[in-house]
C-alpha cells in the first residue's frame, strides 16, 4: 500500500525519544487558526539587545519544537493504519489531517531554524566583531554545546554589549 512506505520515511525517530522531548515542551490549547501546533517553547525567548550568554542560557537558540511535533504527527499516523484491512480510500481518509498537520509542521520548523540561525550568526558577529565566514566555519567544527563555544571566544576579547538607543528626536544642540 502506497500509505506504508510514506509513512515510514517520515519517522527519523522513536517515539520514546519524541515523547520525552514533547514532555520539555509547553501544551497549548486548541487554536482554530493553528490548528497543527501542539506545544511551544517553555520559555519567552528574550530580545536581540539582551546579553548573548542570556540569550543562550535562555534557548533562544536552542532547535525547534516544530521538528518533534512533526514526529509525532508522522508516529500518530502510521498507529492509524491497519495495512492488512484498509484499501487506499480508507488510508487516505485516516491519515490525511496528520499528514497536512505534519507538512504545516515541517514548514514551520524550516521557517523557525532559519530565524534562529540568521539571529545566532547575527549576535555572535555583533558581540565578538568577527566575520561571518569565520564565525561559520567556527561553528561547523565545534563539537560541544553553543555556551561553550560562546567561552570558547574569548581571543576575540570581550563580548561587546548592543547599545540601548533612545527612541524618539534627539535633544537640541546649542549653537
Amino acid at each position: 500500500m502506497p500509505f506504508n512506505c510514506f509513512l515510514d520515511t517520515f519517522i527519523t525517530q522513536p517515539e520514546e525519544v519524541v515523547d520525552k522531548e514533547l514532555f520539555k515542551l509547553k501544551p497549548l490549547n486548541y487554536n482554530k487558526f493553528m490548528w497543527w501546533r501542539t506545544h511551544s517553547q517553555p520559555g519567552v525567548p528574550l530580545g536581540k539587545r539582551a546579553p548573548l550568554k542570556d540569550r543562550i542560557l535562555n534557548g533562544d537558540f536552542d532547535f525547534s519544537c516544530y521538528y518533534w511535533q512533526a514526529q509525532s504527527a508522522a508516529i500518530q499516523a502510521r498507529k492509524k493504519l491497519d495495512l492488512d484491512k484498509d484499501d487506499y480510500q480508507s488510508q487516505y481518509e485516516k491519515v490525511t489531517v496528520d499528514v497536512a498537520r505534519y507538512r504545516r509542521l515541517l514548514a514551520d520548523f524550516d521557517k523557525e531554524e532559519n530565524t534562529r540561525i540568521e539571529a545566532l550568526l547575527d549576535a555572535f558577529t555583533v558581540s565578538f566583531k568577527i566575520g561571518r565566514e569565520e564565525l561559520l566555519d567556527r561553528l561547523c567544527n565545534w563539537s560541544h554545546d553553543l555556551l561553550s563555544f560562546y567561552e570558547s571566544l574569548d581571543e576575540f576579547g570581550t563580548p561587546t554589549t548592543v547599545e540601548i538607543r533612545k527612541r524618539g528626536r534627539p535633544k537640541k544642540t546649542k549653537v
